[in-house]
């Protein structure tokens, strides 16, 4: 009885020895690995973190901000993170609209940071949609060089700066496209011309100046939720893997090629953009939603778990 006791009791100091983020661990059926399955069962959510600054087209000067979800207590350095932005046609949405998809993931092991960024604030003319993409992508590069300024320096959010993933939904989906697929003056050129190019060129390049201009902003890979490409020849064979979740009936953002949201300027959905990375051997993937209209995304039951298994594969 003693020696059961004197067990019992050893055993009781090595569980309360252990960190939350081993107990959870240890509590896991041994077949799920973290980064595919929830391992952790709370998260903690750093709101209205600021990683940069810049003007809008209208001319005022805006504050960015993301809100930074982290599994609870983890020990684990060296972590993949995934930037995320939201969706609303760039005149509408907020960070906190990617909370399901931010959750999901920070409960696998990830960081995830989903970022506000400049909208649209002048008539919708199209150089002005053009020029807001363009802004958007600046905005985000910042987001991203947040973190990698980050493990330069003070090392807080533990990221592996080669497991870096950037993804949206709609206009965040665009955004997400064209930071991983515009790398040239060429590629601005057939956007917009030689105008658009002296735009871009003046507002900072393709690095921008919104925020942390000193560091890098590399991605190993985009998920793109019902988004397009200004055209898909952007695309090159050495560049980031793609992820991509659209339905077939999109009418604001096409499946295949045409209108983008009624503004006259053609461009190039998921449909088009798989078939051409394939032909490219750039690893990618595509869920097609049959019949699905651009939100069809919410409803859509296995996506979460889709994206989640997309992400552990190019991590591996």
């Amino acid at each position: 009885m003693i020696r059961k006791i004197f067990l019992l009791s050893i055993s009781l100091m090595t569980f309360l020895s252990c960190t939350e983020s081993e107990i959870n661990y240890i509590n896991q059926p041994k077949n799920q690995q973290r980064y595919d399955s929830q391992i952790f069962e709370t998260i903690t959510i750093s709101k209205d973190i600021r990683y940069g600054a810049n003007v809008t087209l209208g001319g005022a000067t805006t504050g960015l901000s993301m809100d930074i979800y982290q599994p609870a207590n983890d020990t684990e350095i060296n972590r993949p993170l995934v930037v995320l932005a939201h969706g609303g046609s760039y005149i509408s949405g907020d960070k906190k609209d990617f909370t399901e998809l931010a959750t999901f993931l920070a409960k696998a092991g990830y960081v995830v940071a989903s970022i506000n960024y400049r909208l649209l604030d002048v008539a919708p003319t199209q150089l002005a949609f053009k020029q807001v993409v363009l802004n958007s992508v600046v905005d985000m590069k910042a987001a991203v060089r947040y973190f990698t300024k980050d493990v330069a320096t003070d090392n807080i959010y533990k990221i592996n700066t080669a497991k870096i993933f950037i993804g949206g939904y709609s206009a965040g989906a665009i955004t997400a496209l064209h930071f991983a697929y515009v790398n040239t003056d060429a590629e601005l050129n057939t956007i917009g011309g030689a105008t658009f190019v002296d735009y871009v060129n003046s507002k900072g390049g393709l690095a921008g100046m919104s925020g942390n201009e000193a560091f890098p902003s590399s991605v190993k890979g985009v998920i793109n939720i019902s988004g397009a490409l200004f055209n898909s020849n952007f695309i090159n064979s050495t560049e980031p893997s793609l992820y991509s979740i659209h339905g077939t009936n999109d009418a604001v953002v096409p499946y295949l090629q045409g209108n983008v949201n009624n503004t006259g300027i053609i461009a190039d959905g998921s449909g088009i953009l798989h078939p051409y990375a394939t032909s490219l051997g750039l690893t990618n993937q595509l869920k097609t939603i049959q019949n699905g209209k651009h939100d069809a995304f919410l409803s859509c039951t296995s996506c979460l778990v889709e994206i989640r298994a997309f992400l552990f594969s190019q991590i591996q």
